[in-house]
């Protein structure tokens, strides 16, 4: 009789000890498969939760600032002697291709340095990696390893040429309109004219000309496209977007 006691003293005694390491257990795997599951249904809705690598912006081999390129904003120069103004480049004066073919297109070195080849200080670390890549002052040419922001799934064939051209020609279907912009789309709307090509890049990149560093601020997701597709009388076949 009283080893049973005793027996049952001991066995009470390991489960309080136990049972709190149990409990933290459960509550750590419950807590791990919550923030997993949340992770995986941000990712499928929209865009994934910035951990893991899963950014929606990072540095590139050479730093690029939109915002002084193509802003139109007042800015400190390099150096931060004095107050210049951005040069409010087309989007089309890089990405060529943007209205013709398929992709963007990404300009080569040689046309960055059409300009670089003489503007900037020759103390800019960034300028100095660009003329570099050019083959400037006996270095070996080479392409700049220029890092993807905006990516689509290798099955989704996206024509940016069709989608420029229905957007000039229709500003009304532009989203995301710079404020400097709105005063251009919204004439464009009430006479029912055209835009520059450039004012309709916002409805799925937003207001690059306003960021330092390119970020995705669209989920850029099927179920955005079809919706978009179906909102301007667009074809929502399967075999319009996938191969």
């Amino acid at each position: 009789m009283e080893y049973m006691k005793e027996r049952n003293r001991t066995a009470s005694l390991r489960f309080k000890i136990i049972f709190p390491f149990i409990a933290l257990g459960g509550l750590v795997v419950t807590a791990a498969m919550a923030a997993i599951t949340v992770f995986i249904l941000t990712a499928w809705m929209g865009q994934p939760i910035p951990v893991f690598g899963f950014e929606q912006t990072f540095d590139q081999p050479i730093a690029f600032p939109h915002t002084r390129h193509a802003g139109t904003g007042m800015m400190k120069s390099v150096d931060g002697t004095q107050e210049l103004q951005a040069l409010g480049l087309d989007c089309t004066f890089c990405h060529r291709t943007v209205t013709t073919q398929l992709n963007a297109g990404v300009p080569a070195v040689q046309q960055c340095m059409f300009c670089h080849q003489a503007i900037g200080p020759q103390s800019s670390p960034e300028l100095q990696k660009l003329r570099a890549a050019a083959g400037l002052d006996g270095a070996v040419k080479t392409p700049v390893d220029w890092r993807r922001i905006h990516r689509l799934p290798d099955h989704v064939r996206f024509v940016h040429e069709a989608h420029i051209r229905y957007l000039t020609a229709n500003p009304e279907a532009i989203n995301n309109v710079p404020e400097q912009n709105k005063a251009a789309v919204q004439s464009a709307v009430q006479s029912n004219g055209q835009v520059m090509p450039s004012m309709v890049c916002s409805t799925c990149h937003g207001d690059v000309a306003s960021m330092d560093k390119v970020k995705q601020v669209e989920p850029l997701k099927m179920g955005q496209c079809v919706n978009c597709h179906r909102d301007n009388n667009a074809p929502t076949d399967c075999a319009v977007c996938h191969h």
